[in-house]
């Protein structure tokens, strides 16, 4: 930066030569140097005393770089809300009337056309071909129950109808042996899941930042008075930091809606064959989808709708130091006095040292604000394919006893993920009449997903005490320990809790079915009796949730000629209590008890 000179032109040469004696110019130009020599480095804190020949002069000094902070104090935003992730696992849906109105204990028995999906082996014990259908219907109701207060839930409930089964048989002979050939259509497994809950989040969280900087630059100042003429030069040196500390405090209160459905369907062409009177060997080939029916794929929903307020506290620390050096050039100006009888003018410089000066400011703010918002994520599964195979075994040792045996080879479902989130939250000031910022957000990804479901094995036998009268036991395991998910690209995942599977498998879970029935044989027709009980583990955290059932049903044949139709009615209730407890992880105080009632209706035409 160039000096401003003054205006006023003074030559002291020249002045000097207007007959004033050089002795005595001389003297005050040496006085005047000594002075300036002994007295003009003093500096004071912000500023800088010049010792000039008509007497001392002070210059400000400024720090250098910029007039604000380096932080400053963000504008309200509130905290990222993201509800609790729901988890539930897929259960196997039974199928037929006959069989679940004997809790399911039908592996050694499977003498209808539901054989292929209980013991295909079961199916060479049709003798004409059949037509069947079973449609289920399904009541659910879920208590649940937190000893968080801050985390309110009630009763949900939902219901359903849907084909649960549908089939053609078709019987014959070849090779000597009995063969049976069917194909059909059933249920799989069952997403249906329904959970809503009002929780309240109290969430504190501090954030910091530093940030430092050196400024350098040069600062020239003019001192124009009667007196003196002077320039100084400051090289300055400003070495600034703030540091930035914020707290907030978030109250919020959220009406959530959780919503996950969809049945994995199954098109099973089957095959059996009598490997001799006694033992009957009998294959499925499943081929699975979402959906072969209309009935829509596998996605679920979570809504959420929050308000609350945010607490913001807010502090900048600033400090700034400035150093440097100066140089200055001037000339002063005297007026005739004693024995100088003219006026003349003195030039004089000189330089010093900026010594180090601090400034300090400290600024806190603190304000409340209003949030609304709404948080939706949809997860949809499509292209859903896998297949796996059952087997299954048909003994009978003796004419009272068989022995059933069923094996439902583990299997891997490809599909493609579509995840969309939209969210929006406003920012409003503390009373909610003003707009302070507003944030949508929408959101959706792709990906490639690959579900890994588990074994299946059961064992069961049939003791018959007569003709109409036979009681089944069945006793099976699912290997829950092998169920997975996994996106493209990231690793298997334990799908109720989200963990690495490596970490955090499921515990494999057993049942055990015990049912009977009772043929009523009238002159007309024949009624069969059914009743059954059964014990359940289902997968869940820590350990597998415990449920029970109850069975009744019953039928009625029509016709006793190569035509004929058979009805057969089941209802079927299974409870279970403090169960569902990874239904929200990170909720371990929440416990549910759980009622489903069911209902089945088959229909079977015999031609």
């Amino acid at each position: 930066m160039q000096a401003c000179r003054s205006n006023k032109t003074r030559n002291p040469i020249a002045r000097r030569g207007r007959g004033r004696p050089w002795r005595t110019s001389l003297l005050y130009r040496s006085l005047a140097a000594l002075m300036l020599s002994i007295f003009s480095g003093a500096v004071l804190a912000e500023r800088i005393v010049i010792l000039t020949p008509k007497g001392p002069v002070e210059i400000d000094v400024a720090p250098v770089g910029p007039s604000g902070n380096l932080n400053s104090v963000p504008p309200p935003r509130s905290q990222a809300f993201l509800p609790p992730t729901m988890y539930s696992a897929p259960l196997p849906s039974g199928s037929g009337a006959r069989a679940l109105g004997m809790a399911g204990a039908f592996t050694a028995l499977a003498d209808d056309a539901t054989a292929a999906s209980w013991n295909p082996g079961g199916l060479t014990q049709l003798e004409s071909k059949e037509l069947s259908y079973v449609f289920r219907f399904k009541d659910e109701t879920q208590s649940h129950r937190s000893e968080d207060p801050a985390f309110r839930v009630g009763d949900d409930r939902y219901d359903s109808l849907a084909l649960n089964y549908l089939s053609l048989v078709y019987p014959l002979y070849f090779a000597q042996r009995n063969w049976v050939v069917s194909m059909n259509y059933q249920e799989a497994y069952d997403f249906e899941q329904r959970f809503t809950a009002s929780p309240s989040f109290l969430r504190a969280s501090g954030s910091g930042s530093s940030r430092a900087g050196t400024f350098q630059d040069t600062v020239t100042r003019e001192y124009h008075t009667e007196d003196v003429d002077m320039t100084v030069q400051q090289h300055l040196t400003t070495e600034t930091s703030s540091t930035l500390r914020q707290l907030m405090n978030q109250e919020v209160v959220s009406l959530l809606d959780f919503e996950q459905s969809g049945v994995v369907d199954a098109l099973s062409p089957a095959l059996a064959v009598d490997l001799n009177n006694r033992l009957a060997l009998g294959a499925a080939l499943n081929l699975y989808r979402d959906g072969y029916l209309g009935s829509g794929g596998i996605s679920s929903t979570t809504k959420a709708q929050y308000s609350g307020y945010s607490h913001v506290r807010g502090e900048v620390d600033a400090w700034r130091q400035t150093s440097g050096s100066y140089t200055y050039e001037g000339v002063a100006h005297f007026q005739p006095s004693g024995s100088v009888p003219v006026p003349y003018d003195l030039p004089f410089e000189g330089e010093g040292v900026v010594e180090p000066f601090t400034e300090h400011d400290l600024s806190k703010s603190s304000a409340r604000y209003r949030i609304e918002g709404v948080y939706e994520e949809d997860n949809d599964y499509s292209d859903f394919f896998g297949w796996n195979t059952t087997w299954g075994l048909l003994w009978t040792p003796a004419a009272f006893l068989n022995v059933g045996l069923s094996l439902d080879l583990p299997w891997t479902a490809d599909a493609t993920m579509t995840k969309q989130i939209r969210h929006q939250v406003t920012t409003y000031n503390a009373d909610g009449t003003r707009i302070l910022q507003e944030d949508r957000s929408d959101e959706t990804t792709v990906k490639d997903v690959q579900f890994d479901f588990p074994l299946h094995w059961a064992v069961g036998t049939t003791m018959k005490w007569n003709n109409d009268f036979y009681t089944m036991l069945d006793v099976s395991r699912t290997h829950w320990s092998d169920f997975a998910f996994q996106v493209e690209g990231e690793p298997a995942v334990n799908p109720l809790d989200g963990a690495p599977h490596d970490e955090s498998s499921l515990d494999d879970c057993w049942a055990i079915k015990l049912g009977s029935e009772y043929l009523w044989m009238l002159p007309a027709t024949e009624i069969p009796l059914r009743a059954g009980v059964g014990w359940e583990e289902r997968p869940a955290l820590d350990r597998p949730d415990q449920y029970w059932s109850l069975s009744l049903g019953a039928g009625l044949t029509l016709g006793r000629g190569p035509v004929k139709c058979v009805i057969d009615l089941a209802y079927r209730y299974t409870w279970g209590q403090n169960v569902m407890g990874s239904l929200v992880p990170g909720q371990e105080a929440l416990e549910t008890d759980v009622a489903i009632h069911e209902v089945y209706l088959s229909n079977i035409w015999h031609f």
